[in-house]
């Protein structure tokens, strides 16, 4: 812990974006915490990662410069809402490699931002007046022969991520699959993801799909969805503060 801190505390802007989580309404005690060790003996290591990885992607995909019709803050938006949402599942149902489930939300869609990047005449055919998953897939796959997960998990090779977490980022590409116990994290990460979308958070808008929500649950069979959707709501809304 100590290690870690110190590595941490080399980065001004995270280090307070950290402390500001410790001593949020969602994790603050009866007093404040004023150092980096306090706050991530406060959060403990696994919500610390959790929110080192929000920060940096968020960081890096701010820095990345991308043609229109691009919205890096919804991709951000969107990002951080599957990895809370992954996070949670696996929580509350029997998961595969939980320890990689927001790791693997986070980054499932990082291969859209290279190609918007690396191929942006193509990247504007495929996203004009698409609105859904499903539809950039079939486009990229036809126009490109490959598609961003596909992208997206070749760089998470590149940055040795675990095979699970690559895989997990493929899987999103199904469009039918079952919910077996323990849930295969890719599922977990594609279900998270769709309900971003139905929750508002898309990298295509905001509009919402109340009956989806509630369908998706329901085939999760997650206990207590109410109260699942307002630790969703806590979570993401304390942790997309830091990373505006």
């Amino acid at each position: 812990m100590g290690e870690l801190g110190g590595v941490v505390a080399e980065d001004v802007v995270i280090t307070a974006n950290l402390l500001s989580i410790a001593n949020s309404a969602l994790y603050g005690g009866y007093s404040r915490v004023a150092s980096v060790r306090q706050a991530i003996a406060r959060l403990g290591i696994h919500k610390t990662r959790n929110v080192l990885l929000g920060l940096t992607v968020s960081k890096w995909c701010n820095s990345v410069r991308v043609p229109a019709p691009w919205s890096s803050t919804r991709f951000n938006a969107h990002s951080l809402a599957a990895a809370t949402m992954t996070d949670l599942i696996v929580k509350r149902l029997p998961s595969e490699h939980a320890e990689w489930a927001f790791m693997a939300g986070l980054l499932h869609d990082v291969g859209l931002p290279l190609m918007a990047v690396g191929l942006p005449e193509q990247f504007r055919a495929i996203m004009k007046d698409a609105g859904s998953d499903s539809q950039i897939i079939d486009r990229e796959r036809e126009l490109l022969g490959f598609t961003h997960l596909d992208l997206g998990a070749e760089m998470l090779a590149g940055w040795h991520c675990p095979p699970i977490v690559r895989e997990a980022a493929r899987f999103c590409e199904c469009t039918e699959f079952e919910f077996e116990q323990p849930l295969n994290l890719g599922a977990a990460v594609k279900t998270a993801s769709l309900l971003a979308n139905a929750n508002g958070i898309s990298i295509f808008g905001t509009a919402k799909d109340e009956n989806l929500t509630a369908d998706l649950l329901e085939a999760l069979d997650i206990p207590a969805p109410l109260d699942f959707l307002a630790a969703f709501k806590s979570e993401y809304t304390g942790l997309q503060a830091c990373a505006a």
